[in-house]
This record gives C-alpha cells, sequence and structure tokens, in this order.
C-alpha cells in the first residue's frame, strides 16, 4: 500500500503520457475532443465536491490561467469573423483542452508530489522513445506505422508511434530537462545514475528523426535547466557525460546505413547490433555518472564561471560569423523544392544542411495574413486557405510551421499578445521561483523550466500546438511551474483562504466548455458514419447521418459537404446543389467544395455555373496541378 502511494501517481503520469503520445499523438478531433471532455468532466466533478480547493491557487498560475482563458476566449470570438467559422470553433476547442489539462496541474499539483509528477513525466517520454526506437530496430515489432504507408518518402525519418518526426522530436528533446531533476538531485547515486541513463536513447530517437526542431529543443531545455539550476558546475557535468553517450550513440548509428534509411536486408541483424549498443551505452552512461556524482564538486570562484561563460560567447560569436549567416539566411530561404538530399545520406545531410524546408515562405505567409487585419486577424483555422491562395510556393500546407506567426496571421496582435502573456508568466515564474527555491526544489524548477523553454523554441519551429500530446506535457510542466507545486511557502501561506466565487464560475464555464467540447465529437461521429454508409452504398442512412452532424453543427460545412456528396450518390441532384451551396456559404475561401460544386453542377447541366465555381476553385488555389488545365483555359 504504500508502494502505490508513493509511486501510483507517477506510474498514472507515466502511463497517461506513454497512451497519449501512442494514439498518434492525440492528434484526431475524436481522441482530441473525448480527452478534452475527460479533463474538464474531473474539472467540474472535483470543484463541485470540495476536493479541489481553489484556495491553493497561486497568484502566478492566476494570472496564467486567466490568460490562457482570455486566448481561448478570443479564439471562440473569431468564429464571428473568422471565413470558416468550424475550423475557428475546432481552435477554440483545442485551446480549452489545454486549459483544462493546465488547470488539472494546478489544482492537483503539491510540494509533496512534485517529483513524482516530473519524474513521470520523464519516464512516459523515455518509454516513447524506447517504443519509437525499437520500431526502428526491430521491423515489424509494431504494426501501426501508417505514416510511411501513406507517404512513402517519410520512411527514412523515424515517426512512430506520434507519426510526425519534427513531433517525435521535440517531444523527446522534452524528456531531457525533466531527466536531469533526478540526476543532480536524487538522494542515491544509484537513482542519479539511473536518470541519466537513458541519454543515448533520446539522442538516437532525435537523430533518427532528422529533427533540427528536435536538436534545437533538447539544446534550449539542456541550457536553460542549466541558467535555472542552482548547483550550475554538476549540472554542466551532467550535461557533458549525457553529451558522451549521446555522441557515441549517434556515432554507432552513423555507420548502420540499413537502420539510419529505415529499409534494407540488413535491418533487422543491424538493429539487433544497434539495440546492444545502445544498451551498453545508457549502462556506460548511468554507470559514470553514479561515479561521478559522488566526488564533490566545490563551486569554483565567480570570475571563473563568468569568465568561461565570456569565452564561450566569444567562441559562438566566432563560429556564427565563420559559418558564413548572410549564406546561411539565403539558404534558409530558399524553396524546399531546390533542395536534394542523397538517400543513403539524407538523416546526416538534412540535419547539418540550413534550409528552412519552407519555413520562411510560410512564415512570410503568416506576416502577410497579419498585414491585412493586423489587430484581429483573419480568424482562428484560416492560415491553410490563406496559404493556399497567397502562399508563394507549390507545397500544401495547414499550419505555418510556428505558433507565433501562425498566432499573429489568425488572431491579430491581440491574440498573439494574450498567448505571449501566458507563455511570459511561466518564464518569469521559472526565474523567480529558482532564486527563493531550496536546493531541491531548485532542482525540480530547473527541469520543469528547461523543458518549457525547449516547448517555447520547438512551439516556435514547428506545429507542435497542433500536435497534442507535446502540448499537453508543455502545459502540465507550465501548471505546475506557476502553481502551488513550486510556489514558496511564504507567499502560499498569503493566499486567500477561500475562492467560492472563483469556483462556480469555474464550474459554470466547465459546463460551457464540456458541451462545446462534446457537440463537435458528435458530429464527427455522424460524419464518420455517414462516409461509412456511403462506402457500402447505403446512400439513404449516409443522408440521414449527415443530416443529424448538421443539427449538432449547423454552422459548420463539413455536413452540408456530406449531405452534398451523399445526395449526389443517390442520383438527387437538385438536393445536392441545394447542400453544396450551404457548404461554400459556410465556408466561402476553401477550394475543396468549389470543386465539388463545379462538378455537381456539371452533372447537372448547368455548365455555366460549374466553370464559375471552377474558376473560384482556381482563385483559392492557384498553385494546384489540379488546375493547371483550368488555368489555361482562354
Amino acid at each position: 500500500m504504500l508502494a502505490i502511494r508513493r509511486y501510483g501517481l507517477l506510474l498514472a503520469v507515466a502511463a497517461a503520457t506513454f497512451v497519449l503520445a501512442y494514439d498518434n499523438g492525440t492528434f484526431s478531433l475524436s481522441a482530441r475532443n473525448a480527452l478534452a471532455v475527460a479533463v474538464w468532466w474531473t474539472i467540474v466533478l472535483g470543484l463541485a465536491i470540495g476536493a479541489w480547493p481553489l484556495a491553493r491557487i497561486s497568484r502566478a498560475a492566476l494570472a496564467a490561467g486567466a490568460l490562457l482563458a482570455a486566448f481561448a476566449v478570443w479564439t471562440l470570438a473569431s468564429t464571428a469573423w473568422a471565413t470558416s467559422a468550424e475550423l475557428a470553433f475546432l481552435e477554440f476547442d483545442r485551446v480549452a483542452l489545454y486549459l483544462g489539462v493546465f488547470l488539472v496541474a494546478v489544482l492537483t499539483g503539491s510540494r509533496g508530489t512534485l517529483t513524482r509528477w516530473i519524474d513521470g513525466l520523464a519516464t512516459g517520454l523515455v518509454a516513447v522513445a524506447a517504443v519509437a526506437l525499437s520500431s526502428r530496430l526491430f521491423p515489424g515489432l509494431f504494426a501501426n506505422r501508417e505514416l510511411p504507408t501513406f507517404l512513402p518518402s517519410a520512411r527514412t525519418r523515424l515517426s512512430f508511434p506520434v507519426q510526425y518526426w519534427n513531433g517525435l522530436g521535440i517531444l523527446t528533446a522534452l524528456a531531457l530537462p525533466l531527466l536531469l531533476r533526478g540526476a543532480i538531485a536524487a538522494r542515491a547515486a544509484l537513482g542519479r545514475g539511473a536518470a541519466l541513463a537513458p541519454m543515448p536513447i533520446l539522442a538516437a530517437t532525435i537523430y533518427l528523426t532528422s529533427s533540427r526542431g528536435g536538436a534545437a529543443a533538447a539544446l534550449a531545455g539542456g541550457l536553460t535547466a542549466l541558467a535555472l539550476s542552482r548547483r550550475r558546475w554538476r549540472t554542466l557535468a551532467a550535461l557533458g557525460c549525457a553529451l558522451v553517450g549521446s555522441a557515441g550513440a549517434v556515432a554507432a548509428l552513423v555507420s548502420l546505413d540499413a537502420i539510419v534509411r529505415g529499409s534494407g536486408s540488413e535491418q533487422a541483424s543491424q538493429g539487433r547490433i544497434a539495440a546492444l549498443v545502445l544498451v551498453l551505452l545508457c549502462l556506460g552512461t548511468g554507470g559514470l555518472w553514479a561515479a561521478a556524482s559522488r566526488v564533490a564538486i566545490a563551486a569554483p570562484p565567480r570570475r571563473l564561471g563568468r569568465a568561461l561563460a565570456g569565452a564561450t560567447a566569444v567562441l559562438l560569436l566566432a563560429a556564427v560569423l565563420l559559418a558564413h549567416p548572410s549564406a546561411r539566411f539565403n539558404a534558409f530561404k530558399r524553396p524546399p523544392a531546390q533542395i536534394r538530399y542523397s538517400s543513403s545520406d539524407f538523416t546526416r545531410a538534412h540535419l547539418l544542411n540550413g534550409n528552412g524546408s519552407g519555413r520562411w515562405q510560410f512564415w512570410s505567409a503568416a506576416a502577410h495574413e497579419w498585414r491585412s487585419a493586423p489587430l484581429a486577424g483573419q480568424g482562428a483555422g484560416s492560415f491553410e486557405s490563406w496559404w493556399a491562395q497567397h502562399g508563394s510556393i507549390s507545397y500544401f500546407v495547414r499550419d505555418a510551421h510556428s505558433l507565433y506567426a501562425e498566432t499573429a496571421g489568425e488572431l491579430g496582435i491581440i491574440g498573439l499578445a494574450l498567448l505571449l502573456g501566458f507563455l511570459g508568466c511561466g518564464v518569469a515564474a521559472a526565474v523567480a521561483r529558482a532564486r527563493r527555491a531550496d536546493d531541491q526544489g531548485a532542482a525540480a524548477i530547473a527541469a520543469l523550466g528547461g523543458a518549457f523553454g525547449g516547448y517555447v523554441v520547438g512551439a516556435g519551429l514547428d506545429w507542435m500546438w497542433e500536435l497534442t500530446i507535446v502540448s499537453l506535457v508543455s502545459m502540465v510542466v507550465l501548471g505546475l511551474l506557476v502553481g502551488p507545486a513550486t510556489e514558496p511557502l511564504r507567499e502560499a501561506r498569503d493566499a486567500p483562504r477561500s475562492r467560492f466565487a472563483l469556483g462556480v464560475a469555474v464550474v459554470a464555464a466547465g459546463w460551457l466548455v464540456l458541451c462545446a467540447e462534446v457537440v463537435p465529437l458528435l458530429a464527427d461521429s455522424e460524419l464518420r458514419a455517414s462516409q461509412r454508409a456511403a462506402a457500402r452504398g447505403d446512400a439513404a442512412a449516409a443522408i440521414e447521418h449527415a443530416r443529424t452532424a448538421r443539427k449538432l453543427e449547423p454552422w459548420a460545412s463539413s455536413p452540408y459537404l456530406q449531405l452534398a456528396l451523399a445526395a449526389e450518390q443517390a442520383g438527387d441532384l437538385a438536393a445536392a446543389r441545394e447542400w453544396i451551396d450551404g457548404g461554400t456559404r459556410r465556408d466561402p475561401e476553401n477550394w475543396r467544395p468549389w470543386l465539388v460544386t463545379a462538378r455537381i453542377y456539371t452533372e447537372a447541366g448547368d455548365i455555366a455555373s460549374a466553370r464559375r465555381a471552377l474558376d473560384r476553385a482556381s482563385a483559392l488555389n492557384p498553385r494546384s496541378p489540379l488546375f493547371a488545365r483550368n488555368r489555361a483555359r482562354p
């Protein structure tokens, strides 16, 4: 019983992290909204029965929570001016989920459970990395590998189980600073060594993803943890030990071509060799640090630390200048189609290449979208349509690959200010609380601050806001960072004894959020039922399910599009025209409903209207090869 109480929370957090990551990163609407319903139901029930007293909430948590709630409300408000109210509402649901997870971490985190939260997150992330790596070392071990099936070019880059290589790389990087807590603060040398032992696994996973964003997040996380640590020399030594083990892991993989490529007749045999080498490296890294951490490291004079920091800064500046920054910047701006990699050396070549893989073009389009409506933006979820119409290269993309650029374009200065204020609360809390914490508390804050720093960098380089698992882990980290779990005792005593009005407001808002999460979930279920019915030729059932989805979400375009397709399948072209017109009215900047409109009107014999719809679809996606013949038409 004592062991369950001691390790139950750790195992629960680790299991939840792993399961949510294994479910394709909880990316799908059904998985995401079902999780949101469970989270908000837990919040409402916990507050209603008094299990979570709001008097424990710190002022920093109140400020961060208020800003995230305001960001959610602003996202919901954008349904009034967004071209697609459906997409804007789904983005509100996403923010509401993150707000709920943040509140759960704030309400349940405490000084007594803080280390179990951190170790649970680290354990779950290491398990994800280990499974991802095993899927490459032992081909056929896991059947759930859809991405290479539908996108064969992705086979080289490790993406399972998150199904996005950069997402897996950045998610793995968040484990590095979290593991540092145990490596620095664990009482037993064996525990300190065990905390650092998984570092070669993390490095191997990030390398096989060929994710520069993952490498940047790991670097940012390690440096942030080092900056926040009270035992900087010991932390630096631990990072050095981890670097040695990680370098060994990467060096071992470089020579195993079949493992790096993810294909070849030798993959199975090389996988067994790599697995043995990685196990030995993990044992060596853990053992080395367990022995080294026994040695008392006397803090050298501050002058030496400052001199070392200054010398490091000079060396970094020299490295930047010698790397020809102007040429690097030009390479970063180059469109991805102009870059060619050797298939036998893609992983290393991509990691060392300075090309932005289209990010310059994506960010430029987001800046263009912001300039079109600087105060409020074009509405949440609008970037995909904006890019299709105004993008500078022929490249399908849904997100701007930067949370900050996309927020500015979609929600304007107001939305960006709310988001940055929310994230800024985490930065301010980490710096302020690290200064006043004791040694154990400072190690925990440094770990959380490092993970949060890695997320801030990763979210600026890729669409981590949309990849649910990455943001979920970061919301937990931020909730612990600004909540009572890391709050100084003196400030905790000053907290008000009762916040009854706040509790009532949160419960009432929670019920509204529950409804907002359930509606798209049910509508999505009906749409998928309609699609299954259409696939088996049951047009009547397909129409009935689509009608139910329309009743649930009358503002959404998707039910109207499905109704039009079902009516077209049934041969009722008059109804199909009526439904598809409703779809284009609700999402007028989306080229897909217009393309379906052109087909339905052609089948109905209205060629003039069909041509107008096709022209509209072509204007909304002018670089698509689908409309090449239409653009050539006189």
